[in-house]
């Protein structure tokens, strides 16, 4: 069983992080529930991808391929 460290810290065992699909970076939420405590992986809110919604459709049915040429450009184009 993992130990509380003096920071208060504690690692979440493997099977667990696998259980919630929890990676490194995630935000781990903590609740109190009687006398329970419930951990779970904060979900991405929708709001936070709404902005990015259509901020592509200019380049809608170009191959990808096409777009990373574009992006690269040319080898005329680099300046030795």
């Amino acid at each position: 069983m993992p130990r509380l460290t003096r920071k208060g810290q504690v690692t979440i065992p493997q099977q667990i992080r696998f259980f919630l699909g929890a990676r490194a970076g995630d935000e781990i939420i903590f609740e109190v529930d009687k006398q329970k405590v419930l951990v779970r992986k904060k979900q991405a809110a929708v709001k936070n991808f709404k902005k990015y919604v259509g901020f592509l459709s200019h380049l809608n049915g170009r191959r990808p391929d096409d777009v990373i040429d574009d992006i690269r450009g040319s080898p005329d184009d680099l300046s030795h």
